[in-house]
């Protein structure tokens, strides 16, 4: 998911001998975002339209490459916090799905694309690599643009190549895997104002059946137990690695709140006395202290201050910054 500023381009969209058939998109005014999230909170778009293929975005962005509009790039709608007052500006929702098998483990999918959907192809199919993203919300586009993970693993694992629309030439770039540049939870794509992901290539391997189940069972438990049952972004602060914690430090946490190299902001926040804490519609979940839930029609606003007291109280216990993992859009 992009926020895009607008940019004026010096080429003419298709070759003289491309074949093309022109379908108008159909651009909607004033179209309220919060159906469109998870957290289901956010006001409305000045202009709203759905797209599925790559004629369709070049379409809409030839329709509109005269206007002085900002474009937000939207696929499942997780991991995003909207104001209310909305975005000014264009909303593209990806609609884009496919996925398309090339050879044995190795698929081409669509950024609209829902992982629960990739995932469901992979198990019928015996193959590993996916199962950390059971349960989890959201498009491929968005997981590969913010290296979605979860349980010591990420989208980067899996990535052979990934196809963006460049904004500058309006022409596909494909990106192989060391081009994404991949950290945790971020990637070229994430705060860059040129590419829009259509797809990404991806790889997985055969695994035992058996296994992959197994596998599948004991996350789905896990984010059951945890994963509060009201609407919410996914976790709003990023991990902490522990390579950026003193030795003083990582002695005040007990080792088996650690995983994969990180301390679980979620453990610093409940140290704080916060889980449980509620402002207006919003909650730092009782389950899950790295969740906020919209629990009674919270607002941007109610969230807002959550986000800010978390931080606070976190810097001044442990003296540690807080980083948002959610985006926020239209404020």
């Amino acid at each position: 998911m992009h926020s895009l500023n607008w940019i004026n381009w010096g080429q003419p969209l298709l070759g003289l001998n491309e074949p093309h058939v022109f379908v108008i998109m159909e651009i909607k005014k004033n179209i309220i975002l919060a159906p469109y999230t998870t957290f289901k909170i956010g006001g409305p778009a000045d202009y709203f339209c759905e797209v599925k293929s790559l004629e369709d975005l070049k379409e809409v962005l030839t329709q509109v490459k005269k206007k002085s509009w900002k474009i937000f790039i939207l696929g499942g709608g997780s991991n995003l916090l909207i104001s209310d007052k909305g975005f000014r500006g264009l909303v593209i929702k990806m609609n884009w799905e496919g996925i398309k098998n090339i050879e044995e483990g190795m698929y081409e999918v669509g950024a609209g694309t829902l992982l629960a959907k990739l995932l469901a192809e992979t198990v019928k199919n015996n193959l590993t690599g996916l199962e950390w993203a059971i349960g989890i919300p959201g498009t491929l586009g968005g997981a590969v643009c913010g290296n979605s993970g979860a349980y010591g693993h990420a989208m980067a694992e899996s990535v052979v190549s990934v196809k963006a629309l460049d904004l500058k030439t309006l022409k596909v770039k494909n990106f192989k895997l060391k081009d994404c540049k991949f950290q945790y939870r971020n990637s070229i794509f994430k705060d860059n104002n040129q590419y829009i992901i259509i797809s990404a290539q991806l790889q997985f391997y055969k695994g035992e059946g058996d296994k992959v189940k197994e596998t599948l069972q004991k996350y789905a438990t896990e984010r059951k137990n945890k994963i509060p049952p009201y609407p919410s972004a996914g976790c709003v602060f990023k991990n902490i690695t522990m390579d950026d914690m003193t030795y003083e430090f990582m002695n005040t946490i007990p080792p088996e709140k650690t995983k994969g190299g990180k301390i679980p902001v979620g453990y610093l926040i409940e140290q704080c006395g916060l889980k449980g804490r509620r402002i207006r519609g919003a909650e730092i979940s009782n389950q899950h202290a790295n969740f906020i839930v919209n629990f009674n029609k919270a607002t941007f606003l109610d969230v807002m201050e959550l986000i800010t007291l978390a931080k606070n109280e976190v810097k001044k216990r442990f003296n540690i910054d807080l980083q948002e993992e959610i985006r926020y859009l239209g404020f």
